[in-house]
């Protein structure tokens, strides 16, 4: 894991000697080293006290990401697609006080326009003063003993509610350096990624994971098929395509006819199926392997053996036990570095703790140290890698005048997926148009339920407690309609 020590210092390293290589592409939009680093220092100027941005081009977010590291300020990534409740929740877990957008464009920082940057010759520096001079009134108290700055992520973690966490800065950038010694990546290699730059897989696992190795990331996020896969892992000469079960599951289906290979593709989100290796493995043949992370600690294992069942071994500088140890049991990891901070309603914002921490997932470890997971605790539905909180789709659900109780659960549906569903008590007759205008209004677009059962009562045991299981064998039936 040796090399610079920030991500700025990895960018500079890498465009003292090569300026026009490739570092981000996005569609038709190319960011060569040197114009990163020429942005981030510019926007870097006008960063203080926290910061958010919801930027949806891969080559905005990796602008804001390196400036807020070059400023050392904490910056809030988020959900592009997210509902404007949502953002405005997320924003404020954060505490964060300026908010950037980009267009795919140029960057806005709180109204206020940077432009494309031309030049090598110090042209940054106009846009620099102006953001620095632009009615920024200071960074917002921050209680003492806050932490070192950090990358900011929405997460619903274990406990089923959305969070914030803040992961410091030179955490992030030693797990993405120990993700691309995992990974092996050479400089000016090539990843590219199906998931959207919001997301801790595309993020952390492909955008600086690529950068601090030297090589360049190519966003698919926005036209993740299988032709627009198939034509980057031939136009860029892609060594690593980081993707979903999903995705991999229609890419086998549809066929990937390349002249070039990667050299491992890696799946995360969720458990690859049985089943969908085995078609991939016969109907496209690249060498693939399962990755496990999580918003809250970043990239904790990755397997390049091709263990059916296993998402392989912990990175550099992770530590991961099973309690019952070697399993059945909850998931725990220890990761080296300074600990991360929780930003959440309940309880308030806190560090995590130094020792061991869940991970809200239930799995074994073998006889080889790998890791195979086999559940998830909690009220956490995992819809095409999407996260999808149980407890905030039945809030919304509760907002809706019509319905008196509700109950979400994750079906399963064909290949190990799930859907979302919600079981509602109606306190009159249920306009189910009106409730779906409702919930798109609050939730992003994933989160709102495929299904909407209406049931004269939610099934419950003599304490009171909703019996989930209950609802999903009655799913599984065909009792609910």
């Amino acid at each position: 894991m040796s090399g610079p020590a920030t991500l700025a210092d990895a960018l500079a390293e890498v465009a003292g000697r090569n300026p026009h290589r490739p570092a981000v592409v996005a569609g038709d939009r190319t960011l060569t080293y040197a114009e990163l680093l020429r942005r981030a220092d510019g926007l870097a100027a006008g960063l203080t006290g926290r910061a958010a941005t919801v930027a949806r081009c891969a080559a905005d977010v990796a602008v804001t990401v390196v400036a807020a590291t070059i400023a050392d300020v904490p910056l809030l990534v988020g959900d592009a697609r997210a509902a404007d409740d949502e953002r405005d929740r997320a924003r404020s877990l954060f505490r964060a006080d300026r908010l950037i957008t980009g267009d795919g464009d140029r960057l806005t920082v709180e109204g206020l326009t940077v432009e494309e940057f031309a030049g090598l010759d110090g042209s940054v520096a106009g846009d620099a003063d102006r953001l620095a001079a632009a009615g920024h009134h200071g960074p917002p108290e921050v209680p003492a003993g806050d932490g070192p700055a950090g990358l900011g992520l929405s997460t619903s973690g274990s406990e089923g509610w959305p969070k914030c966490v803040e992961r410091p800065w030179p955490a992030v950038t030693a797990n993405a350096r120990a993700f691309a010694a995992a990974l092996e990546l050479a400089p000016g290699e090539v990843v590219a990624c199906t998931t959207p730059p919001h997301h801790s897989y595309a993020l952390c696992g492909g955008i600086v994971t690529t950068l601090v190795a030297g090589g360049t990331y190519v966003a698919l996020d926005q036209r993740p098929g299988p032709r627009t896969v198939a034509d980057a892992v031939d136009g860029h000469r892609v060594a690593v395509l980081l993707s979903v079960p999903l995705l991999y599951r229609w890419f086998s289906t549809a066929g990937l006819a390349t002249r070039h290979r990667p050299r491992l593709c890696v799946s995360a989100g969720a458990p690859l199926p049985p089943e969908d290796r085995r078609r991939w493995t016969e109907a496209v043949g690249w060498r693939i392997g399962e990755h496990y992370g999580t918003s809250e600690h970043g990239m904790l294992t990755l397997d390049t053996e091709s263990v059916a069942g296993s998402v392989g071994r912990p990175v550099a500088g992770v530590t991961l036990t099973v309690d019952p140890a070697p399993g059945p049991g909850d998931v725990l990891v220890s990761c080296a570095g300074p600990p991360i901070r929780v930003h959440a309603a309940e309880p308030p914002p806190g560090p995590a703790g130094h020792g061991p921490q869940p991970t809200g997932d239930v799995g074994r470890l073998d006889a080889d140290g790998r890791l195979h997971l086999l559940g998830r605790r909690g009220g956490t539905l995992n819809v095409a890698g999407n996260k999808v909180p149980a407890a905030e789709v039945e809030d919304a659900l509760r907002a809706f005048p019509a319905v008196r109780d509700c109950a979400v659960v994750g079906a399963p549906v064909s290949g190990g997926a799930q859907e979302v569903v919600a079981f509602v008590e109606a306190a009159r007759e249920l306009d189910h148009r009106a409730l779906y205008a409702f919930l798109h209004g609050r939730l992003a677009a994933y989160k709102v339920p495929a299904r909407v059962v209406v049931v004269d009562r939610l099934p419950r045991n003599v304490n009171g407690k909703l019996l989930r299981s209950e609802l999903l064998r009655g799913l599984a039936a065909g009792t609910w309609r």
